[in-house]
């Protein structure tokens, strides 16, 4: 196995969403966000401890997302939070997933096609309160596809849902403004005679700073993996732990002398003599090119700066103030080690970016292994 690997530790993925859940009511059940591979850690292996851990169902951004974990024998619900062509119809109905409805359209295929397999489809009915990405964004909207769902008697009105925009920040003014929205929505399906199983609005961020949005279902995303939405969220509510230490080894050391470049474009150029160690991940493996020169990796407990840019699958660090570096020592892209720690919020600041992106972009090609 490649030495460059991924090690999730799913006890600390347990503790995450029992901090998270220790923040609901004990009415209300909690949803595990493993899209994206389980934003990067894997979605198997997480949905499995997820579901260990209290979650009573799972959410997934595609149906072949959803299938995969069918294909490993996870039976819970699995809610596609995204839009469906009908080419994907098909799949959410033989696979039993639960759709996310925004439009009379991907309504009445799902209604074919489930007559024809003589099953009903669960749906959640998503409503834009001001997110503006996709959703019911009117009452008149949501009567005109309650209309129509009325007679629709291969489907099931399960659940009814929102995302908040900016739940992470500390003015929740705009949060207030879309959960007053929301609960329009809510009570005129009531009014039309309809009490899905399931409402639900709160996210990580809502889940910590926003009890008054939990309703009966919340979904835990980012912070299960052990980081906080933004550095605005109430941080002492609860305890969380990355999960995720991205490892890797030295695999070439050399000695080059004042003047001498390291790596495509020449973009370093040593001041002195430098001790440079060669590491075997790059782009390729989703560490960040913009990393170049401006990062650092932690080997014996000590940073080490990256030098020169990195490449598809390689990387060059120099390790001249690094005691005892050798070939074969362990080097900690993310994670910890001794004193020192490396976590996702600080490579995204480095990229301009959050650390979701940091995280989904670890590669398939780097092995994960589950502790």
């Amino acid at each position: 196995m490649r030495p460059t690997r991924a090690i999730i530790d799913l006890g600390k993925l347990d503790h995450n969403i029992k901090q998270l859940k220790s923040l609901t009511a004990n009415n209300t059940e909690f949803m595990a966000v493993v899209k994206a591979d389980a934003y990067g850690h894997g979605a198997i292996a997480i949905s499995k401890q997820s579901i260990k851990s209290g979650a009573s169902c799972l959410a997934v951004a595609i149906p072949e997302e959803g299938i995969q974990l069918r294909e490993a024998g996870i039976d819970v619900p699995i809610l596609v939070l995204g839009p469906i062509d009908e080419s994907e119809a098909e799949l959410v109905v033989r696979y039993n997933l639960v759709q996310t409805i925004f439009k009379a359209e991907t309504a009445l295929i799902l209604d074919k096609l489930a007559k024809r397999y003589n099953k009903k489809v669960d749906i959640h009915i998503k409503i834009d309160t001001g997110m503006g990405r996709i959703g019911i964004r009117s009452k008149r909207e949501l009567m005109g596809l309650c209309d129509i769902l009325y007679n629709m008697r291969n489907i099931n009105i399960q659940g009814v849902f929102t995302h908040f925009a900016v739940s992470d920040i500390k003015d929740k003014e705009y949060t207030l403004y879309q959960l007053k929205q929301f609960n329009g929505m809510i009570t005129l399906l009531k009014d039309m005679g309809i009490n899905p199983k399931y409402i639900h609005a709160a996210n990580s961020a809502a889940i910590i700073d926003c009890p008054y949005t939990h309703f009966n279902l919340v979904r835990g995303g980012i912070s299960m993996y052990g980081y906080y939405p933004s550095e605005q969220v109430l941080r002492n509510a609860i305890d969380i732990n990355p999960i995720l230490q991205w490892e890797t080894r030295i695999m070439h050391v050399k000695y080059i002398e004042k003047g001498e470049s390291v790596g495509y474009g020449r973009n370093f150029i040593a001041e002195h003599p430098t001790k440079v160690a060669t590491i075997p991940i790059g782009y390729a493996d989703g560490y960040n090119r913009l990393l170049s020169n401006r990062g650092h990796v932690l080997i014996n407990g000590q940073k080490a700066p990256i030098v020169g840019n990195i490449c598809m699958d390689q990387t060059m660090i120099d390790i001249s103030n690094i005691t005892n570096a050798s070939i074969d020592d362990k080097v900690i892209l993310l994670g910890k080690q001794e004193n020192e720690e490396i976590t996702a919020d600080d490579l995204a600041k480095l990229c301009n970016t959050i650390s979701y992106e940091i995280l989904t972009n670890i590669s398939n090609r780097v092995p994960r292994l589950y502790k």
